[in-house]
């Protein structure tokens, strides 16, 4: 009987926002999340000025990032 194939790694999406442009972009990977976090410099989709995001170590083997359009989520949070 052959093995069964590994299930693939479930990838995680968290939202962060550019330092330079402010726009809002997500990233997704597949680390580990109890992994130590590190600073990773990611490029922006909007402006592509280099932002600095903290994930868990080994996410930048198979980091997406993709510009997330529209406009701001409701918090719930009035002024």
């Amino acid at each position: 009987m052959p093995a069964p194939s590994p299930t693939p790694p479930t990838r995680r999406n968290e939202q962060h926002r550019c330092a330079h442009c402010g726009s809002r972009f997500e990233v997704s990977h597949a680390a580990d999340p109890l992994e130590s976090y590190v600073a990773v410099e990611v490029s922006c989709p909007c402006c592509h000025a280099q932002t600095a995001v903290s994930l868990p170590r080994g996410a930048d083997k198979d980091l997406r990032v993709e510009n997330l359009p529209g406009t701001e989520p409701e918090t719930g949070v009035g002024d």
